[in-house]
Formats: structure tokens, sequence, C-alpha cells
């Protein structure tokens, strides 16, 4: 008898925890009321990860994906700093002495989605500062990146329409006039700070955006690189590529010449694993200068590897022979060299951290009319602790003329360490280092840009939670 009994309490209980868990399971959840507030970082994500499915081959770089819910938004910052200057107009010799500067400077950034398939990216910084009295310098510095794709979809092929445009005072390579601000976002990629939003993770190849690794001085310059790209699906494993760009680099000074680049892209891409997949591809790049009489011409063909893990890395290496025929001040030339590209992008709950290089014929940055050109530079961010972050960025370059034995070498570094104070302030340290030497046969006035810099500063920024964008 007390077994019966003890065996119907325990199916009585039984019953009434499966009608409790029925009866929570049908109850409506109430909608999420607001906007969504942001989450740190050291958060795991809350939502699945948006694989990139872009093939290897073609015009644009290799994404981890995307990741958080699809909202259009703008998140404004403020910053207020002190900076030490030991070489603000970046001279040789330099006067030994370090100049004492104030600045205030803002920035945006901006996502707008289109629809499923299209979407506008901005990211900018305006800076005033007191060095304007050096030489008439403008007391503002501005540096503004957009860009705006749509893809168009077919039943087994994507039609891909992608523009990127970038104004800056000062070369883009480095911090664009902006040293001693921290590291402000001033390109649409890589984003910074905002790990609970859907953001885009790919951008333009390097080879087809104007080259921009020499330092000049405060001149104004716009760079816009159009793409159109047709991605063929030949079968679940199979990709076929055919892609036309079209890259300016246009200067606001007589001192530097502009450049327009056009290339032709085929490739063959297979998928071999989840995580590995193979590429072929060959490209025609064309280079017209200021000069009607100069161009120079450029084809390669190029094997490819990379290994994705969405939402955690992409990486991305290839290289083969490349030919060169320069006509420049009427002497016609051939070359056999090589080229070749790799980009890493990795990511972790604390830890955000891109890198690029490049080796290959460019248009000479506006100074030089067509370099070989190897450059290499790269991002990570990373929490220190609870309330302490920091981040880093570096780079290389050495542009040889191809004519002549003129040369340009520039490394440049930065470092930044962020106190948090509050939920959307913080104070900073930085340091940022430039350096550019050039060989002894360079005449003419950019040539007096040359030396080493270091950049110290202190400041407070102001960076606001994501806005929704209707």
């Amino acid at each position: 008898m007390k077994i019966n009994s003890l065996v119907r309490h325990l199916v009585l209980a039984v019953c009434v925890c499966i009608s409790a868990e029925m009866a929570a399971q049908n109850t409506p959840v109430s909608p999420i009321q607001g906007f969504l507030a942001p989450v740190l970082v050291t958060e795991a994500p809350q939502t699945p990860v948006t694989p990139d499915e872009h093939p290897l081959s073609g015009g644009q770089i290799l994404g981890i994906g995307s990741w958080g819910p699809r909202h259009s938004f703008l998140t404004p910052s403020l910053r207020l700093s002190e900076t030490l200057d030991s070489n603000p107009l970046l001279q040789t010799p330099s006067d030994g002495g370090y100049r004492g500067f104030t600045n205030v400077g803002g920035g945006v950034q901006w996502m707008q989605y289109l629809g499923r398939d299209a979407e506008i990216r901005y990211a900018g910084a305006l800076r005033y500062d007191t060095m304007a009295r050096l030489q008439g310098y403008s007391p503002f510095i501005n540096a503004h990146s957009a860009a705006i794709s749509k893809v168009i979809p077919f039943r087994t092929w994507n039609l891909l329409i992608d523009d990127e445009a970038q104004y800056s005072d000062g070369s883009n390579f480095g911090a664009a006039g902006l040293e001693g601000m921290d590291l402000l976002v001033t390109q649409t990629n890589p984003w910074g700070g905002l790990p609970n939003l859907q953001l885009t993770s790919t951008s333009l190849q390097p080879n087809l955006t104007p080259n921009q690794s020499i330092l000049t001085a405060r001149v104004g310059r716009i760079a816009n690189t159009t793409l159109i790209e047709a991605d063929a699906h030949i079968d679940a494993r199979d990709t076929a590529t055919l892609a036309a760009s079209y890259g300016l680099l246009h200067f606001n000074s007589s001192l530097l010449a502009d450049t327009g680049q056009t290339s032709f892209v085929a490739g063959y891409n297979r998928t071999m694993t989840v995580r590995n997949s193979i590429g072929l591809e060959g490209a025609f790049t064309r280079f017209n200068f200021q000069d009607p009489s100069s161009s120079i011409s450029t084809e390669y063909f190029s094997l490819l590897y990379a290994r994705r893990i969405s939402g955690r890395s992409a990486i991305e290496v290839g290289g083969g022979p490349q030919i060169t025929q320069s006509l420049v001040s009427r002497a016609n030339q051939t070359y056999l060299g090589w080229q070749g590209r790799a980009t890493v992008q990795y990511r972790t709950r604390t830890m955000n951290l891109s890198a690029v290089g490049l080796h290959a014929v460019s248009g000479g940055a506006g100074v030089l009319d067509g370099v070989t050109s190897t450059t290499g530079q790269g991002t990570v961010e990373f929490v220190a602790a609870r309330y302490w972050s920091m981040s880093l960025n570096s780079g290389v370059s050495r542009n040889q003329q191809l004519n002549s034995n003129q040369r340009y070498e520039v490394q440049f570094a930065g470092i930044a360490l962020h106190r948090k104070t509050g939920p959307f302030t913080n104070l900073f340290l930085s340091y940022d280092f430039q350096r550019q030497t050039t060989s002894s046969v360079c005449t003419g006035p950019i040539c007096g840009y040359v030396g080493m810099r270091n950049v110290f500063g202190i400041g407070f920024a102001w960076t606001y939670h994501p806005i929704g964008v209707e």
C-alpha cells in the first residue's frame, strides 16, 4: 500500500510539472521596448553569426561575417586633448624642440541598411588644433570615409556594386593627420567599439584602391574606387567571378600628381571544406598619370588560399608572377616581377585584430609615377581589465620608382591606453611615431617632407551609445 501510494504521488507530481511547463511556453513574451542597450565586448555574443559567403577571388577582402541585430544607427563622439609634437612639419633636420597644441575633435559612425541587400556606411572625424600658426596651416583637419554597396541576387549568380570614397588632409596610411587624438575611427572598415550591432567585415582589395603609402604635408585629397562584380555559382563548391573597378586619387595641390587606376579581374574558386577554399585569379591594371604620355600596365596571375571560421577569423593569402609595361617620360620598359597579398582578421570576446599586406606595382601615391610598393599595416584592440583597454596600430611601406632609384620608406606606430570613467566617457593616453626617409636623388618641394616625429597626447573622450536611425 505504501508503494502504491508513493507511485501515485510521483505520477501526480510529474503531471503538475508538465502542466506548468506547457503553461509557461504558451504565455506570450512582452516585446522589448526602446533601443537595444550596448553590450560590452567582454560579454558573449547574443545572436548567431551571419557568415561571409563572398568568393575568394574578386574585388573584396574576405570577412569573418556579421553579428548582432540588424539596425541602422548613428554613433557620435567628442574628444579634448593636449599634445606634444617633436616635429609637426616632419622636416629634416628637426629643431629638436617639442611644441604643445590644444586639440578638440569629434567623430561619427553611421550605418544605414536599405532593405536586405544594400547598405551605406560612413565614418569621419573633424579636429581643431592650434598648430595652424605654423606656416599658415588651416586650424581644421578632416578625415572621412563613406561606402555604399548593393547586391542584386539572381537564381545562380549575384551582381555586386560597391563604391568606397575617402577624404583626408594627409595620407591615410597611418593616423591621417589626427595624431595625439587616440585612434579615432576614420575608415568604414574596420569598425570600432560596437560589438553588439551587425557590422560588415569586408572592404575592397588593397590592390584595387589608390596607393597612399607615402606621407605628405597637410594636403587635401580624395580617393574613390568603384567596383562592379558578377559571381556565378556553378555548383555547391565552385564559383566563377568577373569584376571591373576604377580608382581615382585627386589632390588639392599642384605639388602632387593625380592618378587614375582601371582594373579587370577574373577568378575561379573552389570550396574544399567548410573552412578552407582555394582560388585562381588573373588581373589587368592600367595606371594613368597627369602627363598624358605616361602610363603603366600590369598583368598578374595568382594562386589564392583562404581559411574562415565564421565570427572568429578569416585568413587570405595569395601571390604569383606579374608583368609590367612602363611608359614614363617616353621610356618604354618591361619588367617581370611578382605580386602578393595577405589579410588577417581575428576576433574574440576581448580582442579585435586586423592586418593587411601587399606587394605589387602601384600608382606612386601622387609623388612618383609608378612604383613597386611593399606595404603592411595592422590594428589590434583588446580589453586589459574591467575598466582598462588598449589599442595599437602600426605600418611600414617601401615605394621604389620603376624607372629610377627614387625611393620612399615609411614606418609608423601608435598606442593608446583607455580608462573607463563612466557609461560614455573615458580618459586616454596616446603616443604616435612617424618616420619617412627618401633617397638622395629626390628633387622638388615634396622631398622636404622627410624626418622623424613623436607625438604624445592626453585627453578626455565621450562616445554615446548607438542611436537608432529609421
